[in-house]
């Protein structure tokens, strides 16, 4: 008769813990492969922002900076 708990069973729990390790080394990296190649989607500036920071960089005056935010306004561009 054979031992219920002889060396054959220590390997076979041996081999199992193997390739669950193996799958779940394969598993985490295809996700983490899947994380790393989404593209980040990059946000234009609006007019409106581009328009604020030539102010700011003083290539407009106040009166111009307002004339434009006003033109973009009666546009509804960044609204």
């Amino acid at each position: 008769m054979h031992d219920a708990g002889g060396p054959e069973l220590v390997w076979i729990m041996l081999a199992l813990t193997a390739w669950l390790a193996v799958v779940a080394g394969a598993i985490a990296i295809g996700v983490h492969l899947i994380r790393q190649s989404r593209p980040v989607p990059r946000r234009l500036p609006s007019p409106l922002d581009i328009l604020e920071r030539r102010y700011a960089a003083g290539e407009l005056d106040r009166d111009e900076f307002d004339e434009a935010r006003a033109r973009l306004r009666e546009h509804d561009i960044d609204l």
